[in-house]
């Protein structure tokens, strides 16, 4: 395996949540709280009194409103990350420390042909979700300036929010300073989504690598019937695998639950935004614009719907693989340790946004539907109001 923990796959997650000031590691240095302090400050607090006070300030018309409400609902979910990191620190610890313990580090080959394979499909995913995050970042921040440069006429404006609580006057006296301030603030908040959402789809990735290994385990015990103290030694292992395994997911749920919640939640919303903004006239930038956030929004639901609905598609062949060992011929030994793996693994290993809904593809798909219900409703409205009496 091309990492010596399993852990260490999170390596660059970790390090850009301790350069954004989230993640202390396994011990938190009086230097780094104080660094962290002022950067949440500054980076995280200030920067979302300031969205709330724009928001307030925004005049009631909706074209105005969907670009500042699409950007207030992103950072709910920001922040709800943000506390995660902090406040679930003891929580991740307790999860990274079960992912390296000698249960999950198989030395069989096949096995580690799996985590090794997992591993790298999961660093191709975070390479190619931070190569589309600073495009779209990209985009947002250093585009106005190529407009610009082929239109001098056009008025630039700030990258986020217009800061209408500020009056016109201050806001273009410090343009510069507000703009840098708006684009340094976007890109650590962009940093957070990537690398939260991505950690969390990676310890659930984790979960399915471990399923899938407990699976062919299972599956191949049916080839051992020579020795019957030995496969019933490794049944009991196997157990034990499982039940570290559902630990490390009880443990995975309390990391995430809420956080899924908000995020599921707020996405929901700003989809439902920005499918109204799109029936709108608008500019070929702002229509760019919510393309391009509209997409980044849905994937960002998608990936751990899909890997919640493969973890349970995956959580339900167990039974059938523990079931599938030639255990008829076995002691009584071998056969009531099968019954307690069976009443185990029965419930599927599912996780959810605060208890509330499952996070699985099911749910991904009622929220498009809700949302496209709500569109075509906008759209109907849309329609009579401008058909003639």
């Amino acid at each position: 395996m091309s990492t010596e923990k399993l852990s260490d796959c999170f390596n660059v997650n970790f390090k850009i949540l301790k350069v954004f000031a989230l993640w202390p590691g396994k011990e938190s240095t009086r230097w780094f709280k104080l660094y962290s302090v002022i950067f949440l400050i500054i980076n995280l607090i200030i920067y979302n009194i300031f969205l709330t006070l724009n928001l307030l300030a925004t005049p009631l018309t909706v074209d105005l409103w969907i670009r500042e409400v699409i950007f207030y609902f992103t950072e709910i979910a920001v922040i709800a990350k943000a506390c995660m990191i902090i406040l679930m620190r003891k929580k991740i610890l307790e999860a990274l420390n079960i992912l390296d313990g000698e249960i999950f580090n198989d030395k069989d080959e096949e096995s580690r042909r799996i985590m090794t394979e997992h591993i790298s499909k999961y660093k191709i995913l975070w390479k190619a979700l931070q190569i589309w995050s600073n495009f779209c970042y990209s985009f947002l921040v250093f585009c106005p300036f190529l407009f610009l440069a082929f239109f001098p006429n056009k008025t630039m404006q700030l990258p986020v929010c217009k800061y209408y609580f500020l009056s016109n006057e201050v806001v273009y006296k410090y343009f510069a300073f507000w703009y840098f301030y708006q684009s340094a603030g976007i890109y650590g908040h962009m940093q957070y989504n990537l690398n939260i959402d991505t950690l969390m789809a990676g310890f659930i990735l984790m979960a399915i690598v471990q399923v899938k290994i407990l699976n062919r385990k299972l599956l191949n015990l049916k080839s051992e019937i020579n020795d019957e103290k030995e496969v019933l030694t490794k049944f009991r292992r196997y157990l034990k695998h499982y039940q570290v395994l559902k630990q490390y997911c009880s443990t995975l749920q309390d990391i995430i639950s809420i956080t899924l919640f908000v995020q599921f939640s707020m996405a929901s919303m700003i989809i439902c935004v920005v499918l109204t903004g799109l029936t709108l006239p608008s500019t070929v930038e702002n229509f760019m614009f919510m393309i391009t956030y509209l997409v980044v929004i849905v994937l960002e639901i998608f990936l751990p719907a899909w890997l919640g609905t493969y973890l349970a598609y995956e959580s339900e062949k167990l039974a059938f693989a523990a079931y599938s060992s030639e255990w008829i011929p076995r002691s009584e030994g071998y056969k009531s340790t099968l019954k307690l793996f069976l009443q185990q693994s029965m419930v599927q290993i599912t996780f959810t946004g605060w208890r509330l809904f499952p996070v699985s593809l099911n749910t991904f798909v009622s929220i498009i539907k809700t949302a496209y219900s709500f569109f075509t409703l906008i759209r109907t409205v849309q329609d009579r109001e401008v058909k003639p009496n």
